[in-house]
């Protein structure tokens, strides 16, 4: 036995309840002990969470993220700039809230944001992000307060899209646009039926709006119909392939290779996530198989990257999720980049090292291994990272090490995630 880590629980659970928006949303979370104790690291990422809403800005070039649930209501905002997460701290900011609806309008150039559950309840107000600070708006007419629903722009028509979700009177299947300035409640000859936590993306290939799935309610019967939006009506489509019925799922289109993504989701608002990734071009959904992915995941958030020909990914996992991912039409490759720190660095055969990894996925499985010179490969220790990929544990360094510079390595078994540091064994 070369290894002894601390069992630590996680930063909370949160009660079950209905998903959420613009390809946000949720699920009911168990509580999970963790298999490792917290990694000592600063806050460089938005903390776990469920619920929250992201965009690609494209006016400023940065991926913006807003709020969600952890414990209680976020109104956080964090910016995306390609590498690294940075915090901003507006003068004005929205309430609280999770699984609202999040769309850049690129006829004004900011990022809309509507309704949501919060503290006080479901929510109806709308607020516009113009990189600096969050303005509510006053219009003369406003949709019913909801979360859940599906929200993406029209970029043929100039306005925002929002469908569906779950409101004061139950499930909700309006079409709503916002130009802007106002708000319009369309009457369209053909409708999807009503639902929350759909996904919600428009093809700018193709000039329609994409949704698909989500649940139909109390019932919790898992939908995967698939939906286009022409501007004026809703048109069911029929494709040879589809994603098995699902909600919570991320959805965004990839703007290089010109096809709306998909990525994990659920059958039901208590049951496990999916790990399979998707693409719609116009007609049919194809499966990629991709060496590494960020493994079964509800409750995620997805968005056209800052870096051309990448897709970004955000949080979620069977409930809350903490991790950075970005798609690449091939594969997945989680960020940033892994890393190992060990104290201390030098020592003779015998010798208990600590061993602080980072940038694992969510609760990931990951082993520790001695990667001797002479004898091969040793391995030290087999645990699971905490919720924010991270974890610190004890291995002992084998008592015929090879003296001389040898390597301790972490290896995620999910992403695929290898790093390594060096041991000095005197």
């Amino acid at each position: 036995m070369h290894a002894r880590s601390t069992l630590r629980h996680p930063r909370g659970s949160f009660p079950a309840i209905i998903l959420v928006a613009a390809a946000v949303v949720a699920t009911a979370l168990p509580a999970i002990a963790s298999d490792a104790t917290a990694a000592r690291t600063p806050d460089t990422a938005p903390s776990p969470r469920l619920g929250m809403g992201m965009v690609y800005d494209a006016a400023r070039g940065q991926v913006v993220l807003f709020g969600g649930s952890e414990n209680t209501f976020l109104n956080d905002t964090w910016i995306w700039d390609g590498t690294s997460w940075r915090q901003r701290n507006p003068l004005h900011s929205p309430p609280g809230r999770r699984w609202m609806g999040m769309a850049y309008d690129a006829a004004t150039r900011q990022v809309v944001m509507f309704g949501g559950d919060g503290l006080s309840g479901f929510l109806n107000g709308t607020w516009t992000w113009n990189g600096r600070d969050w303005t509510k708006t006053t219009p003369a007419h406003i949709p019913p307060p909801r979360y859940g629903m599906g929200m993406a722009y029209d970029a043929a028509t100039r306005q925002v899209v929002m469908f569906g979700g779950y409101g004061l009177s139950g499930l909700l299947n309006g079409t709503w646009t916002w130009n802007g300035r106002d708000w319009t409640k369309q009457a369209p000859a053909h409708s999807p039926s009503s639902r929350v936590g759909m996904g919600m993306a428009y093809d700018s290939a193709l000039e329609r709006i994409v949704l698909f799935g989500g649940r139909s309610g109390h019932s919790r019967t898992a939908l995967g119909d698939t939906w286009t939006w022409n501007g004026s009506d809703w048109t069911q489509q029929a494709p040879a392939d589809s994603p098995l019925p699902r909600s919570s799922m991320g959805m965004t289109y990839d703007r290089a290779r010109g096809h709306v993504v998909l990525f994990g989701g659920g059958p039901t608002n208590l049951d496990y996530g999916y790990d399979d990734t998707w693409a719609w071009d116009g007609t049919d959904w194809t499966q990629f198989f991709p060496a590494h992915s960020p493994g079964r995941r509800y409750d995620i958030a997805l968005a056209d990257d800052v870096v051309p020909g990448r897709v970004l990914f955000y949080a979620g996992r069977d409930g809350i999720g903490g991790d950075t991912w970005v798609w690449d039409g091939t594969d997945w490759t989680q960020l940033p980049v892994g890393s190992v720190q060990l104290s201390p660095q030098r020592g003779a055969p015998g010798t208990d090292v600590e061993v602080l990894a980072v940038g694992l996925g969510w609760r990931e499985k990951a082993r520790v291994i001695f990667l001797d010179s002479a004898q091969g490969r040793i391995l030290l220790a087999s645990l699971h990272a905490n919720i924010d990929g991270e974890f610190i544990i004890h291995v002992t360094i084998p008592p015929a090490a090879t003296v001389g510079a040898q390597l301790i390595k972490v290896r995620g078994m999910t992403s695929g995630e290898i790093s390594k540091a060096t041991f000095t064994v005197t």
